[in-house]
């Protein structure tokens, strides 16, 4: 097992590092979401261009494409785009997703599991510049659902017992932060919408993958801090179960549609 980076280096929002880990661990996304795109799409026959904003290694974009003539992925990590996911109709911008600047127009934005990182403001010029009319936005998020897990719960309790500030742990997708800043988006943008879709999917995780999704994960150990997380990395090694865990998936979904 590698022992993580000292936390010196680690700092919040900065992935460098991480990326490769972050590529050969993270979980995909439903199938259905795909499925949702293709019902609310004018024309299944169009040759779709879509833009996807914080792209990261691509995990997303390995959905995107199947709809998509174009994918542009913007990502801020050049090591992100340098572990992503490789296709003849992608194409991967290291620019900040508040930055970037394009003179083309695009049917679908995306943004998956990175939508508070940004700026309602600057997204909202980039909609009002880049998106066709009656284009979608697709805002969505990744969370674990550990309800029925006895492992995943123990290791939760775990976490919070090496920690103290760790009161409570929420992912971002499940956050009233991110409703409220996706409400504040579509107002802004003035985009209709949004509307809410819920999908379940679940995978599979041997031991070395699900610790490799530990060690990529920026905020858990920007916070946890580095003697913390070595221990709950070794604790975490000791007491997985012998065989392969499932681990189940709620992808939060919000629609968003340009006038």
């Amino acid at each position: 097992m590698n022992m993580p980076l000292k936390n010196s280096k680690i700092k919040l929002g900065n992935y460098n590092n991480l990326a490769k880990a972050y590529r050969e661990s993270r979980p995909g996304y439903s199938d259905n979401i795909i499925h949702l795109l293709n019902f609310f799409l004018l024309s299944k026959n169009k040759r779709i261009k879509s833009l996807e904003l914080g792209s990261g290694t691509g995990i997303f974009t390995k959905k995107i494409v199947k709809i998509s003539h174009k994918v542009i992925g913007v990502e801020i990590c050049k090591e992100m785009i340098a572990n992503a996911y490789k296709h003849k109709n992608v194409k991967y911008l290291n620019c900040s997703a508040n930055n970037i600047l394009l003179k083309e127009k695009f049917d679908i934005f995306f943004s998956a599991s990175s939508f508070h990182w940004f700026k309602n403001s600057k997204i909202t010029k980039l909609v009002n510049k880049n998106l066709k009319d009656k284009g979608l936005f697709l805002i969505c998020y990744n969370s674990r659902d550990i309800s029925k897990n006895t492992f995943l719960k123990k290791l939760e309790k775990k976490i919070y017992s090496l920690n103290k500030k760790f009161k409570s742990r929420m992912s971002s997708g499940q956050s009233d932060f991110v409703r409220k800043k996706i409400i504040d988006f579509s107002k802004k943008s003035q985009l209709n919408g949004p509307l809410f879709f819920e999908f379940k999917h679940s995978e599979k995780f041997s031991k070395k993958r699900y610790l490799k999704v530990w060690e990529s994960s920026n905020e858990f150990r920007y916070h946890l801090g580095y003697e913390n997380f070595k221990k709950f990395l070794i604790l975490e090694n000791l007491n997985f179960p012998k065989k392969s865990i499932n681990v189940k998936y709620i992808n939060k979904c919000w629609l968003l549609q340009k006038k």
